[in-house]
């Protein structure tokens, strides 16, 4: 995993802290591929 991708969990996991919901999240990030997004719900246990 990448650096920006490790920076990236943190933010999304403080942001899923604060309430919400990971696919709204994930529309902030447009640039990130299906692999990544795959690789971020891994890492943050996120089963959807």
């Amino acid at each position: 995993m990448s650096i920006l991708l490790k920076i990236a969990c943190q933010v999304i996991a403080r942001r899923r802290a604060s309430g919400e919901a990971f696919e709204d999240i994930i529309k902030d990030y447009p640039r990130m591929t299906a692999a990544q997004v795959v690789e971020v719900k891994k890492e943050l246990n996120i089963n959807a």
